[in-house]
């Protein structure tokens, strides 16, 4: 089976520089996409990175005795009291922190079974 491409009547070829002008530049673009590819590798490291000392952290602190004494509320609050007295030490801390409690939470199914594996 023959395919046939119509084009519309007032259709023109574009040259190759003509089209440098139509898909944004050559160097500048290539630049801004190896820029944005690199930013997106070096988040994505960071976010595993926060991921895994947030789920070491975690465990760390419930393995201290009395931490997992209660029921699950006064755990989870014991527990948001050692994060907000950490977090108050240093700006670096609360972006640490901040950072690696929002990736555990979003990752909750896994972070659990992480958390309470032997």
């Amino acid at each position: 089976m023959k395919q046939d491409l119509h084009l519309p009547a007032d259709y023109a070829v574009l040259s190759d520089n003509e089209m440098t002008y139509t898909q944004g530049g050559g160097v500048i673009s290539t630049l801004l996409g190896l820029y944005s590819t690199g930013a997106t590798i070096v988040g994505t490291g960071v976010l595993a990175a926060s991921y895994a000392w947030g789920i070491q952290q975690t465990r760390d602190w419930l393995k201290q005795p009395g931490n997992k004494e209660g029921n699950i509320f006064t755990v989870y609050g014991r527990a948001l009291d050692a994060l907000s007295a950490d977090m108050k030490k240093s700006s670096s801390n609360f972006l640490r922190d901040g950072v690696s409690a929002v990736t555990v939470c979003a990752l909750a199914p896994v972070s659990l079974v992480l958390i309470l594996r032997k």
